[in-house]
């Protein structure tokens, strides 16, 4: 629809519209409550003014009579409201949340918080005309994984980190490949397709682990710990998918592997990595890594910065 402009405004608006309450939605199921996306304008209307008749609804929030009926009528039969006389004209029948509702709303509270987040995680990228800012919005918003953020956000424990399996494997090439060809398509070596070709034969060979995060079965990032000297172990292949950056999981498997080499009694850990990753760097020196000047070659030739941290041995 992009291609008629202004002309098709409306109908991507509906869409856009759609997939969103399609996302909320899920979130709803997702966190076991039985309110309906589509719903919310008329129950935070109803939360924050009181009892209301459906004019005054209609009225308030733009919408037309026959629209907000329609709703009102599905939502008394879910026992969401309840209708009655009003107490100073009998004529009128005005519209309440059920205690059910009530209690449905203040559960709902967090995860709208969340929801609005996210939302604005999305906002905040486009730029432009109001059109070249719909595209965008578009292009990110409805191929994004809008609802699983959302409830990552809300449950970070749901990230399960498990050690790369025949299963995992091809996602864990693809998502380290993907990577390598964004931020180094002219530096990729054939020790980097060893790995990724078999990072399971990797581990056996020389120890260490190959660790996935993983939400939904969906591999959303991953690391690789091996030996490097005596003492010390290399971290690398610390990747995440795109679609999932800025909820915490670069730190998490960072963490994660930080954790493993504790228990291993190893000395510190080392990482290579490049000073055009900027993002990267910061999220290192935040855990602890400082530079470190060895005379050592690199194991890539892309690589032109090493860290390490050192590890507090077991009292």
């Amino acid at each position: 629809m992009e291609q008629f402009g202004v002309l098709s405004l409306g109908s991507r608006l509906k869409r856009l519209s759609d997939h969103l309450y399609n996302e909320v939605q899920s979130v709803y199921l997702s966190e076991s409550l039985v309110i309906s996306s589509t719903y919310f304008p008329i129950l935070r209307l109803l939360q924050q003014c009181g009892e209301l008749s459906v004019v005054e609804m209609a009225e308030r929030l733009g919408l037309s009579h026959p629209a907000v009926s329609k709703q009102v009528s599905k939502m008394i039969k879910e026992t969401l409201l309840i209708k009655r006389s009003d107490p100073h004209d009998q004529r009128r029948s005005v519209l309440a949340l059920s205690e059910l509702c009530a209690q449905q709303m203040a559960l709902v509270e967090p995860v709208l918080e969340v929801i609005g987040d996210e939302l604005e995680n999305y906002l905040n990228q486009v730029e432009g005309s109001f059109l070249e800012q719909l595209g965008q919005l578009e292009k990110s918003l409805l191929n994004a994984p809008y609802s699983d953020r959302v409830v990552l956000r809300l449950h970070p424990e749901r990230l399960r980190f498990e050690p790369v399996s025949e299963a995992t494997a091809p996602s864990f090439k693809a998502l380290n490949l993907a990577w390598l060809t964004k931020f180094f398509p002219d530096d990729i070596y054939p020790q980097d397709m060893t790995t990724l070709n078999d990072p399971i034969g990797k581990i056996q060979q020389y120890g260490g682990q190959a660790i996935c995060a993983l939400y939904k079965d969906k591999v959303l990032g991953t690391y690789i710990m091996t030996p490097s000297d005596v003492g010390e172990l290399e971290l690398s292949k610390l990747c995440v998918d795109p679609a999932y950056t800025g909820l915490g999981i670069g730190e998490r498997l960072m963490a994660h592997g930080l954790d493993y080499a504790e228990k291993q009694g190893v000395q510190q850990v080392m990482l290579e990595s490049h000073t055009c990753l900027t993002p990267a760097l910061g999220l290192y020196r935040k855990l602890g890594f400082s530079v470190c000047k060895q005379d050592k070659p690199y194991s890539v030739p892309r690589a032109n910065i090493r860290l390490v941290k050192t590890l507090e041995a077991d009292s």
